[in-house]
């Protein structure tokens, strides 16, 4: 019976392809979107990225945005105020840091001349056009979720292109050879982000199991079962024994009539010193790819 055993392969890493889709004029960010979401889930498992993010947003953020002439200007002070909110401020931080892009809504007043407001809008929503001729983004589109049908995506006009109530805003610096997308700069540290998501599932699943790495059950007599007997059987000991994160992490052995039922712990008495390696590694090389950011952008 195969057992679960996931190989991690850090060389095969591939970031997700743009796609373009002429029929729609809409450029994804990875099928339906999906490598925002990607980083998203990298953040939400890896203790250390999720940790080094949280603090340059703290970082970054600050106290919010002041005005040294705040004093003496109050009326524009309290007007910018309540067209940018600290959240929306502490939103688009957020965002850039996670993706090193960011959206924003923004908002004409009601004489639809002057500025109402500027909102943040989650950077994964968000879809370009695909560029016109000049090379120029004249649309932005925004779905809830890209990969339902549910919601069908509407269409903005970028920031200064229209008469528009509302116009999209996307901010992301430039980086050579991309035009619609910007990697984030801890590009090149995913896999041991994922790489800390596994080993720290593997502790608490080796830990549920009772720290052994698996059981060896012979049955007696188990040559005279007929193979859904087998599968019944199976069934049985994983109802009584496992839980669902335990699934699969025993093998059966059917042997002749005269053997006895044994159960067998499989264990790796090094184990530890292999995992406490990966564990340093990966944390270390996820600080490592987050370095130039904080030169480059904090300092």
């Amino acid at each position: 019976m195969a057992q679960d055993i996931r190989l991690i392969q850090l060389n095969n890493y591939i970031r997700p392809k743009v796609e373009e889709n002429k029929s729609k004029n809409w450029v994804l960010n990875g099928k339906h979107n999906s490598f925002y979401h990607y980083m998203i889930q990298r953040y939400n498992g890896s203790t250390t990225h999720s940790a080094i993010v949280n603090s340059y947003i703290d970082m970054i953020y600050g106290k919010g945005i002041g005005a040294r002439n705040s004093f003496t200007n109050t009326a524009d002070w309290l007007r910018f105020k309540v067209i940018m909110k600290d959240e929306d401020v502490r939103r688009i931080v957020s965002d850039f840091v996670m993706f090193n892009e960011f959206s924003a809504q923004v908002i004409k007043a009601k004489n639809k001349t002057d500025l109402g407001a500027i909102k943040h809008t989650p950077k994964e929503r968000i879809a370009p056009s695909i560029e016109n001729e000049e090379e120029e983004i004249e649309t932005y589109f925004y779905s809830r979720d890209w990969s339902s049908n549910k919601y069908t995506p509407l269409p903005f006009a970028t920031f200064g292109t229209s008469k528009d109530e509302i116009e999209i805003y996307n901010g992301m610096p430039y980086k050579a050879g991309k035009t619609y997308f910007s990697d984030p700069d801890y590009l090149a540290g995913i896999p041991y982000m994922e790489m800390e998501e596994e080993i720290s599932n593997y502790y608490i699943n080796h830990i549920k199991n009772g720290l052994s790495f698996g059981y060896i059950i012979n049955i007696p007599d188990g040559n005279s079962l007929s193979e859904e007997e087998k599968d019944d059987l199976e069934y049985k000991i994983k109802a009584k024994l496992t839980g669902s994160s335990n699934a699969g992490k025993f093998v059966l052995s059917f042997n002749g009539r005269d053997a006895e039922i044994t159960v067998t712990p499989l264990t790796v008495n090094d184990a530890h010193k292999q995992w406490e390696y990966l564990t340093s590694e990966s944390r270390q090389q996820i600080m490592t790819s987050t370095e130039l950011f904080r030169l480059f952008f904090l300092e």
